[in-house]
């Protein structure tokens, strides 16, 4: 598992949770299309199988292309190369239940229980 963090002022803001989940994604496979490039500049062959984990039922629709709504039309164009990594490329996405989500340990203030649970889904403790 890679892990990558960013942390930058917003280009564009999110209307709806749609939205933002469909730019992480989008962000997170420019990332990975990047991991494997410095991978292979560097003489490590990768076998190249994207899997994408989200946790938003109508972003994995827009990006697999399923449903392209109108409030989705504004998204910026440059987000979109996600939809043709998912239908020519081997993106896999999938649904994830929310708490299954191992990034919330980095991302958000959780409660000792909850912490404690993710800590044991990351493996920083047994």
């Amino acid at each position: 598992m890679v892990v990558g963090w960013i942390c930058k002022k917003q280009s564009s803001v999110a209307l709806s949770t749609m939205e933002a989940e469909f730019v992480a994604a989008s962000g997170v496979t420019a990332e990975m299309l990047g991991i494997v490039e410095l991978l292979s500049e560097i003489g490590i062959k990768v076998k190249v199988s994207y899997k994408l984990h989200v946790d938003n039922q109508a972003a994995i629709k827009q990006i697999e292309g399923e449903d392209t709504s109108r409030r989705a039309k504004h998204i910026d164009i440059r987000f979109k190369f996600i939809k043709d990594l998912s239908r020519n490329e081997g993106l896999n996405v999938s649904y994830c239940e929310s708490k299954l989500i191992r990034a919330d340990i980095l991302t958000k203030t959780l409660p000792a229980p909850r912490l404690k649970e993710l800590r044991v889904l990351v493996i920083l403790t047994t």
